[in-house]
């Protein structure tokens, strides 16, 4: 492996990268680090036209990245109280090892709750096949030990049939996840359902608007609810935000693109033609001295208007 130091002179004096900042690496783009670069030569006072011009960006954009900063702790405005460190909360514990009734337990349970017996006709109806003895057994252990409600079962059921996923051990896990999230009652499981129902469609919709090759996971399907629900965005500011994401991250960061998105909606922008184009980067010499620029231009007027002459032979 490879040892490299810093090239002497003021260099040494270089800071080591906090691990705070070091952690926020792989989600921030370009644009951003090179603005936290900025700020930590330039100290507190943040010029954001002094920003813009040394970076070739906008003023806008200069203050957008260094909200980024503000938003993921790292930095914060000089007259706020500094936020004091506060201990994790501890997790919750683990959900004991399920202990399901027998087989003798469930046919007794069936004796003496008939309602029981109509209510795994209903789970096989909607399942589209017969029960087994594990199934009895299961839906058993939910009604009873879980304590959730035959309705709220019934709905979870029509809901994992309804996304291809009609077994029960999913259907267990679901109700048990959302009881984890004391989510049990008919109402709170029927609202859960539309929830998910919407942001799935809301991922299905903004995979198409933007070409996507992988579909979005449950946490990205999440931010595609939020940009055309919540925010309303049309089809061409979320295709202007991937645009931007794919020149500053070189790749599809949903991350990246809620954050530019967050920053339209709270700036009001949810047309095209308000976002502020970004300034042109300086490119050589040519580009700060008007004149060298002009005198270059006249040249290449002349040599495309010259045409040699040649003399006759005798």
């Amino acid at each position: 492996m490879s040892q490299y130091v810093w090239n002497g002179g003021d260099l040494n004096n270089l800071l080591v990268l906090p691990a705070a900042v070091a952690d926020c690496l792989p989600r921030a783009g370009a644009e951003q680090l090179r603005v936290l670069l900025w700020f930590s030569r330039c100290g507190q006072d943040f010029d954001a036209a002094a920003c813009a011009a040394a970076l070739g960006m906008s003023e806008q954009e200069c203050v957008g990245c260094l909200n980024y900063w503000v938003e993921q702790g790292i930095l914060r405005s000089a007259d706020a109280v500094a936020t004091p460190v506060i201990a994790e909360p501890t997790q919750k514990a683990a959900r004991p090892t399920a202990v399901k009734p027998v087989w003798k337990e469930v046919v007794a349970y069936q004796q003496e709750h008939k309602e029981f017996n109509a209510f795994l006709q209903e789970v096989s109806a909607r399942l589209g096949r017969p029960l087994n003895h594990g199934d009895n057994a299961t839906l058993l252990y939910l009604i009873t030990t879980a304590g959730v409600p035959q309705t709220s079962v019934l709905l979870a059921a029509a809901y994992a049939v309804s996304i291809g996923k009609a077994s029960m051990r999913y259907i267990e896990s679901l109700v048990l996840g959302w009881a984890d999230e004391d989510i049990v009652t008919p109402e709170q499981v029927d609202l859960k359902i539309r929830e998910l129902t919407e942001t799935r469609a809301a991922a299905d919709k903004v995979e198409k608007i933007l070409s996507l090759v992988r579909p979005l996971n449950a946490a990205q399907a999440k931010l595609a609810h939020k940009w055309l629900t919540v925010w309303c965005f049309s089809d061409a500011m979320l295709q202007h935000a991937q645009t931007l994401t794919l020149e500053n991250c070189d790749k599809f960061s949903p991350a990246y693109m809620d954050k530019i998105l967050e920053r339209w909606h709270a700036e009001g922008i949810h047309s095209p033609d308000r976002i502020e184009a970004p300034k042109a980067k300086k490119k050589g010499p040519a580009s700060t001295n008007p004149e060298q620029s002009s005198l270059d231009s006249d040249f290449e007027q002349q040599l495309l208007k010259y045409r040699p002459k040649f003399n006759k032979k005798d």
